[in-house]
Formats: structure tokens, sequence, C-alpha cells
């Protein structure tokens, strides 16, 4: 996988322009032209999970950590972009509308 773990005081991101991430159990799958960052919340309980296209944000999300479960929830996302969470198996798709 090509990314690039980043620590930055207490809090790690990591910065990926691959194709398939992996993120505290979940998969993102992202398309070419997009970058994920993930990380950096100051709640242990919480990962941020931001999406660009270049310099732009284009969709906010955010893993919720439970005892033996995690959920994601969708903050913001750019009426641009076609999002699926598939919950079952753990995957997330960021494509761009056709």
């Amino acid at each position: 996988m090509n990314h690039n773990g980043i620590l930055l005081g207490k809090r790690y991101f990591l910065y990926s322009t691959a194709p398939l991430a992996e993120v505290e159990g979940w998969t993102f799958t992202i398309a070419p032209g997009f970058k994920m960052i993930a990380g950096g919340s100051a709640n242990p309980l919480q990962t941020l999970i931001s999406v660009y296209r270049e310099n732009e944000k284009v969709a906010q999300l955010v893993l919720h950590h439970r005892r033996s479960d995690s959920d994601v929830t969708v903050q913001a996302v750019s009426s641009e972009l076609l999002l699926e969470i598939a919950p079952a198996t753990r995957t997330v798709s960021v494509a761009e509308k056709l």
C-alpha cells in the first residue's frame, strides 16, 4: 500500500493516494485523482477521514469506535461524488459521478 504515516505531536495521520487503503479495519477504495487523510481527532474513540481532490476537500467522514465494533458517519460530501458504504463488509468506495 502506498501511504505515508505522519506523527504530529501525539496524533498519527495516514496520508494515502493509493486506490486501496485500510483504516481501523475498514477498507477504502479511492478513485484516481483523489487522496485521503485519516486521523487527527482529539477524541480517541473517533478517527476523522477527509477525502481531497487536488486541494479541495470533497468529503468528511468519521469512524466511531466502540468496544468490539465501529461505524462510519458521513459529515459532508460533495454532490460530485458517489460515496458507497457497506457496513457488512466494512468497505467505503469513493468515485466521481459520471
